[in-house]
């Protein structure tokens, strides 16, 4: 959805005319209705006077709308990037990408995620005990492991996650892997 498509939603939610809304954002109605035919667009600061005045999110006026967020542990950049690349084109918002727990704690410091994507063997700190690190203090995310060792062992070790894909992988087996939660 178009900005101006979201600003004309919201406004009739709200009951209001173009010269109403005007009023309250203290531009003319020329402007909203330029706003609202995709003409122009509000700037920076409006749009948040918008999102504030609607009770609503910037991201929401802007029509991006994320199926949730999720981080990365991984101490290959590479696999990072795929994870990276792959979650976002489906919706996803991206909050860290980590190379080991000290880089993971920092990133849990700063928000939380929905989804976590886990390397089994990472250098300097063991990817399981993280997970039940994780497990314990973020009961709502979802942990799902990476790793290129699937022995029974390790499979048996990683019971607490929500999901395990092998690596190499290519993006599909990723997408099966949070579809499944």
């Amino acid at each position: 959805m178009k900005i101006g498509a979201q600003i004309r939603v919201l406004r009739r939610q709200k009951g209001m005319t173009q010269e109403a809304l005007a009023a309250e954002m203290g531009v003319t109605v020329g402007a909203v209705s330029k706003w609202e035919n995709n003409m122009t667009l509000p700037d920076v600061q409006m749009l948040c006077n918008l999102a504030d005045y609607f009770k609503v999110t910037t991201d929401k006026l802007l029509g991006r709308v994320y199926k949730g967020t999720f981080a990365v542990c991984d101490d290959a950049p590479l696999i990072c990037t795929v994870i990276k690349d792959s979650m976002e084109q489906e919706g996803y918002f991206c909050v860290g990408l980590a190379e080991d727990g000290i880089h993971l704690r920092t990133v849990f410091d700063e928000h939380i995620p929905d989804i976590l994507f886990l390397d089994v063997h990472l250098a300097g700190e063991n990817g399981l005990e993280l997970l039940k690190e994780i497990k314990e203090k973020y009961v709502s995310t979802k942990v799902i492991m990476v790793s290129a060792d699937n022995t029974e062992e390790t499979l048996r070790a990683a019971d607490g996650a929500d999901g395990y894909v092998i690596k190499p992988f290519l993006p599909q087996p990723i997408m099966v892997a949070v579809d499944r939660l």
